[in-house]
């Protein structure tokens, strides 16, 4: 499925998009840009119109405070978020728990949890640089596995790890894929990138695409080639 990333710097614009995309697209993503400058409201005003919000924070800190952050998401009706899977264990088994047992208090759905594992701006010379000598892909599968011992959902990861965290934790064991890019779109600033065609095939639950449709000249013409792509 399509997750189109919000990743603009005012609720109007971005708004303006769901509004312009229409049916087309179902899933959103909220960033730390949009809001850094929107805050909440514009997570509960895109899904006042029916839609379904990942917020994508990428929460890393003590599971106390995640936990506070984690209770405002689930209060504004999210299907999905995410942290740190470098948080640790403890971090993903308590708030998971707290997603767990406060969606049911509220008596919403559960949104999914899913943990960061490497960002796919990042290759191995860079996990180098701040002390993780593993291979990219044996990190990856190591943060995968704990993150799914923890309870949670799924992973974000490259569409290039997806067969490798689907073989080993279960086709069930959600993966959200950035660093999707068609072959007719730039891949600014993204290192492990794949096309939608490839990550469909590759068995991704959740592609997350920004830039080829918001900076396009007609992005709902492009959001309509991306899910071509992908039937």
């Amino acid at each position: 499925m399509l997750i189109v990333a919000l990743d603009f710097d005012s609720k109007e614009k971005a708004l303006k998009l769901v509004k312009e995309l229409g049916d087309s697209v179902k899933y959103y993503k909220v960033g730390l840009e949009l809001f850094s400058r929107a805050g909440i409201d514009v997570v509960r005003e895109i899904s006042s119109t029916g839609k379904k919000v990942f917020l994508d924070l990428k929460y890393h800190d003590i599971p106390n405070t995640v936990k506070s952050a984690a209770r405002v998401a689930v209060e504004a009706g999210v299907f999905m978020y995410n942290l740190h899977a470098l948080g640790g264990f403890e971090l993903m088994r308590e708030v998971a728990e707290f997603n767990r047992e406060y969606a049911e208090k509220l008596g919403v759905e559960k949104p999914l949890l899913i943990a960061v594992t490497v960002l796919t701006s990042m290759k191995e010379e860079d996990l180098r640089e701040v002390g993780i000598e593993k291979p990219l892909n044996e990190e990856v599968l190591r943060l995968a596995e704990l993150a799914k011992r923890a309870g949670l959902d799924g992973v974000v990861c490259s569409a290039k790890e997806v067969r490798l965290i689907k073989n080993n934790l279960g086709e069930d064991f959600i993966t959200v894929t950035p660093g999707i890019r068609p072959l007719w779109a730039a891949k600014d600033d993204q290192k492990r990138v794949v096309t939608p065609k490839m990550a469909k095939e590759l068995g991704t639950d959740f592609i997350v695409v920004g830039r080829p449709i918001t900076r396009a000249e007609n992005p709902k013409e492009a959001a309509e080639r991306i899910l071509e792509e992908l039937q």
